[in-house]
């Protein structure tokens, strides 16, 4: 039990920490505003991908993976909106003006229509089956799990970028550059993804 668990806490690290919408989009909010200006979008952020676990529970997970048009119109969807999200953040002015944007309701849609926690939450399940524990246990062992790699790694995302807005003059700059990176990375997954 405890090599299972040991490989599904490594398999979350990867999974959270890695370079995503969330990771990237969190290092663009501490950059331009600071780690405390960015906790409702990380609230937001793991209250979405709460509900993916929770509708996963609900065998909503099954019906999501095995089907392709659902799987792609998710994929599109998660696109679109990280896109214009962060499109639309390039276009701010003014730092103090985007603290409109890394509002709960943005960071709360993000892994909802992210194909990619769908696919780590529903293989994390996979990965606990052999353990003779029912559905709630499973999804409550993954849901912890996964909830505290978020945190922990949004927020060193958030505060690397809060470091590097702050040791760069104009701010502003890095938040655009670091947006642009964040529609480079969903762009390639569209295209290769």
């Amino acid at each position: 039990m405890f090599a299972i668990i040991f490989s599904l806490i490594l398999f979350a690290i990867f999974m959270t920490g890695s370079p995503g919408p969330g990771n990237l989009l969190m290092m663009a909010g501490g950059a331009s505003l600071n780690f405390k200006k960015c906790t409702y979008f990380l609230t937001g952020l793991v209250a979405g991908k709460t509900l993916v676990n929770f509708l996963i529970f609900l065998g909503l997970g099954a019906i999501v993976i095995n089907n392709n048009i659902i799987f792609e119109v998710l994929k599109y969807l998660s696109s679109i909106f990280i896109l214009f999200f962060a499109l639309s953040s390039i276009k701010i002015n003014e730092v103090k003006s985007s603290d409109s944007k890394f509002n709960f309701k943005n960071g709360f849609i993000i892994h909802p229509l992210s194909p990619k926690t769908w696919s780590m939450l529903i293989l994390a399940q996979t990965q606990l089956i052999n353990l003779n524990l029912n559905q709630f246990q499973r999804s409550l062992i993954i849901w912890i799990i996964f909830t505290c790699g978020q945190i922990l790694f949004h927020s060193l995302w958030c505060i690397a970028g809060a470091i590097l807005g702050k040791s760069i003059s104009n701010n502003l700059i890095v938040s655009r550059l670091i947006l642009f990176i964040t529609i480079l990375f969903v762009s390639w997954f569209l295209i290769f993804g």
